[in-house]
Parts: structure tokens; C-alpha cells; sequence
């Protein structure tokens, strides 16, 4: 044979198998596969051996019927995501050739630089491990309380370790990256949101001893796992999940009542507005789950804009429009990296919100009198989004 001739495969005659021994296994495994799923499943191509998996998919019914998710079409949009799952990043930052200027930011603007990275790098990698059943924190051997009491105990607990929005609802495959579909195993999210400081995204353009974002990310890698512990040791197995976009944390967010989408596609909670970075812990626990709630947040958002003026790369756009069978803004990843990358980093959509920067009561009390039949609710105020029977 040719040396330049490349040879993919090489079998030897004894262990060859025909199409037909192939399309045999295929069959059988689906018809497992179909035999152990619901209704609600999702077909997702396999990126741990390139092969075609059925998982559940509980969070689908909670998307669809969530009148603040904006789905228009439910089968245009199955369709897509099937088609084009959703890389681990937005297309400007999913590209391996892009300059990767996050450790420079770093060291440039944040006083403890260090422990920001290393932070960042010990919880990941312990992230990692975790997710492939390495190194796994025992789980105490029995329940110490029902999955009612479980609830609040994990809610005053991440309270207590900072997180200002915490949530629960059911993971929708449809908005996880292709990457992790085998790692989440467990269908039930805890979402975990920690506030970026108020007073250092005031200060850009010029930062100073700190960064917004990377605020946000180390403090949810700093104590994402004790979160994750706790559980353990209340007898429920447990995953803590990153702060990267393997999760698409706005959509989760959305459904378990934290907020509503902001003109730049991600959410806005009346604690803090969109100055907000996520993590989660997904469990083996059938926890209540939380209901959407509409904070009137989209009815601010369509009368105010000042993101999208004054947007310096133009990468939010004026009008909603269609895309995956939604009716929604997609923020332009491109021209936002550009100018991030410029800029070390913008955010300036942030820095000219009124709600992320005024306060959501301030904001909100600029609507008409017949907008504000929420703003009177006790859910923004406490973790457990117990509303009365009155609002």
C-alpha cells in the first residue's frame, strides 16, 4: 500500500462487522434507550463517543409554558436546538484562536489577582473530576430532613455564603452545551447567583483593585462547593456546576422566578439587577420547584433602552426578532468580544442600567401606575419566593 494513501480504519477479518451487524446494535440500543426515557425526552448527538443518546428532559414542559421565555414556534425551535446545539460559549469566545486576554485583565486591575486565578483553577478542575465520578465528598449515609426542610436549609445556607438569587427548577436539556449532556446527571438545578459589587462597576470605564465579572466568577468558585457539601451532608447527593456557559443559566433563572430577561438577553433580578453571575448545583432531590414570575422588568426594558444606545460596539440590537423559534433580542457575541477585548472589559450595558444601578424599586416606580401590580409582591425580598395569597 501507498504510504500516502491514509487509512482510516484497519481491521482485522475476525473482527470486522457488517452494516447490517451495526444497524442491529443501533436498534437495540435505541429501543433501550426509548424504553427508559419519558415523553418529554431530547435526542442529542453524544460528544463522549460520538453516538446519538435519548436523556430527559423534564425543564421542556416548564420552558414551554413559561410565557417570559418568548417561544413562538415549540417545534421550530426543537428543531434547532436538535440540529445546533449550543456550543460551551458564545461564537466569539468558542474559537480557539481568539486572544485570550482574561489572565492580563487579571493581573492589571484585581489587588488579589492570585487568588482570583487560582480560585477560578482549583474549583474547576475539582468541577472536572467530580463530574467524571473522581474524588466524589461522601454523602452522609441517611436524610437528615425531607426534601421541604432540605429546601430552606439550602437556601439560608447559600445565603449565608453570599449568594443573593437562589432558585430551583428542572434543567431543560435544550439549553445545556452538547458537551455535558452525560454530566448532568441529575435533573433538578439549584441556581446560585453572586452579586458583582455596585460600587466597582461604577467606576468604569477605570475599574480600579477590581473587575466586575471576575468578581462574580471567583466568589461562585469560592463557595459553589461548600454550597455542594452541605447538601452532602444533609444525606442528598449532589454536582456543583460551573460558572462557565456549559449551563445557559438565564433561561434556569427565568423559569425558577429570579427574574426577567433584560434587553441584552440575560437576567435581570430585582437584588441586583444584571449585575449577577450564576453557578449551580444540580441534585438528587425532587426539591419544589419555583414558579416564573413576571417583575414587570420587560415593560422597564422596552421604555428605557439606554443599553442599547449607548452600546459602543452596537452589538444590542433595537428590535426583537425571530430566531429559533423565539421572539427575542440575540446580543451580537462578535462586536460585544471586540470591544471587551479593547475595553479589557465593558460593561457598560450594566453601568448605564437603572435597575442594576439605581435599584429596582427606584426603576420600577417610574412605570405608569397601571404596570406596578407586582411591586407590591414579596417574592424579590426573601430567597424562598413565598408570595402571599393577596399579591
Amino acid at each position: 500500500m501507498s504510504n500516502d494513501v491514509k487509512v482510516y480504519h484497519q481491521y482485522e477479518d475476525d473482527k470486522k462487522e457488517s452494516y447490517q451487524s451495526v444497524v442491529d446494535g443501533w436498534n437495540k440500543s435505541k429501543k433501550e434507550m426509548l424504553e427508559s426515557t419519558e415523553n418529554n425526552r431530547i435526542q442529542r448527538w453524544s460528544y463522549s463517543n460520538g453516538m446519538f443518546k435519548y436523556f430527559n428532559n423534564p425543564g421542556k414542559v416548564i420552558t414551554d409554558r413559561n410565557p417570559y421565555i418568548n417561544i413562538v414556534d415549540t417545534e421550530e425551535f426543537d428543531l434547532s436546538i436538535k440540529n445546533h446545539p449550543f456550543p460551551p460559549d458564545p461564537p466569539a469566545f468558542n474559537n480557539k484562536n481568539r486572544p485570550n486576554f482574561f489572565g492580563t485583565l487579571m493581573d492589571e486591575y484585581v489587588d488579589e489577582s492570585d487568588w482570583y486565578k487560582d480560585t477560578l483553577h482549583t474549583s474547576y478542575e475539582r468541577i472536572l473530576r467530580e463530574a467524571k465520578g473522581q474524588d466524589l465528598p461522601q454523602v452522609h449515609p441517611e436524610k437528615q430532613m425531607d426534601e421541604k426542610d432540605l429546601k430552606k436549609a439550602i437556601f439560608d445556607y447559600a445565603k449565608s455564603r453570599g449568594f443573593v438569587s437562589v432558585g430551583v427548577t428542572k434543567i431543560d436539556r435544550r439549553f445545556i452545551s452538547v458537551e455535558v449532556d452525560d454530566e448532568i446527571i441529575f435533573d433538578t438545578i439549584i441556581l446560585l447567583g453572586y452579586e458583582m459589587p455596585h460600587e466597582v462597576v461604577h467606576r468604569y470605564p477605570k475599574p480600579e483593585h477590581d473587575t466586575a465579572a471576575y468578581y462574580g466568577y471567583a466568589h461562585c468558585a469560592a463557595h459553589v462547593h461548600e454550597v455542594a457539601d452541605f447538601i452532602r451532608s444533609k444525606g442528598y447527593d449532589c454536582r456543583a456546576r460551573s460558572w462557565e456557559g456549559f449551563i445557559k443559566y438565564s433561561v434556569h433563572a427565568v423559569n425558577a422566578g429570579l427574574g426577567n430577561f433584560s434587553t441584552y438577553g440575560i437576567v435581570h433580578t430585582p437584588e441586583c439587577g444584571t449585575r449577577i453571575k450564576y453557578t449551580s448545583v444540580i441534585i438528587d432531590a425532587d426539591l419544589e420547584l419555583d414558579e416564573p414570575i413576571d417583575y414587570n422588568i420587560e415593560e422597564f426594558c422596552a421604555r428605557c433602552r439606554m443599553c442599547q444606545k449607548s452600546c459602543p460596539s452596537g452589538a444590542i440590537p433595537k428590535e426583537e426578532s425571530r430566531y429559533r423559534g423565539t421572539v427575542k433580542r440575540t446580543t451580537d457575541h462578535i462586536k460585544c468580544f471586540d470591544m471587551m477585548a479593547i475595553k479589557h472589559e465593558c460593561v457598560q450595558c450594566i453601568r448605564v442600567c437603572p435597575i442594576s444601578m439605581l435599584g429596582y424599586e427606584n426603576a420600577l416606580n417610574s412605570l405608569p401606575t397601571y404596570y406596578k401590580h407586582n411591586l407590591d409582591r414579596p417574592a424579590y425580598k426573601t430567597n424562598y419566593k413565598e408570595v402571599s395569597d393577596e399579591a
